[in-house]
């Protein structure tokens, strides 16, 4: 990847840990709740990637929001992921 936006390498970095995280779900939830959540975390860079190739500030700024959506479901998402037991605290707050 080759993109210096800082909220890109954050993003990433979030998605990286989060898939790491969701390999220790129970098999039971691979097509569930370690679904929804991959496909939340992995939002929130491609939303910031698209956003930032579209070349405007309004166009940007549109996807930055959904990018911050979909982070804000991510949270959710590990909160009740934490609350089910299937990961520890110290997991999600790296």
């Amino acid at each position: 990847m080759n993109n210096n936006n800082p909220l890109v390498k954050k993003s990433d970095k979030l998605a990286l840990l989060v898939y790491k995280a969701v390999r220790e779900f129970p098999k039971d939830e691979i097509f569930g709740l370690s679904s929804q959540l991959k496909r939340a975390v992995l939002s929130v860079p491609l939303n910031i990637i698209e956003g930032y190739s579209r070349k405007t500030s309004q166009a940007y700024q549109n996807f930055l929001y959904i990018a911050y959506g979909s982070l804000k479901e991510t949270k959710y998402l590990l909160y009740f992921a934490h609350r089910e037991n299937y990961m520890k605290v110290n997991t999600i707050k790296r």
